[in-house]
């Protein structure tokens, strides 16, 4: 299991993809749609707190898969320590570049 902390986390997010969060793509552990918040739009009330932990799918048809890292499987691969004392949060991987 790969562990980072959040800051660690929203740096790589940004070297990756630049200052926008809206715009840092991640990669569904199940079925590898690769999505961002921009995705989201319109579709969740908060689109930032789904992007690395939900599939696309779960919220749109024909897109991605139902997958969830809250849910009863867990396969991920990166957990995120929120450095202030509460449990590290499950996450998709960053995409690719």
């Amino acid at each position: 299991m790969k562990k980072m902390t959040l800051t660690e986390w929203k740096a790589e997010a940004t070297r990756r993809f630049g200052n926008d969060p809206y715009k840092w793509k991640f990669k569904c552990t199940s079925c590898g749609h690769v999505q961002c918040a921009e995705d989201f739009k319109g579709l969740v009330e908060d689109p930032m707190s789904v992007m690395f932990f939900s599939c696309l799918g779960r919220f749109k048809d024909d897109v991605g898969c139902n997958w969830t890292l809250g849910g009863l499987f867990q396969m991920h691969t990166l957990e995120v320590d929120p450095e202030d004392g509460r449990d590290p949060v499950p996450s998709f991987e960053f995409a690719e570049e």
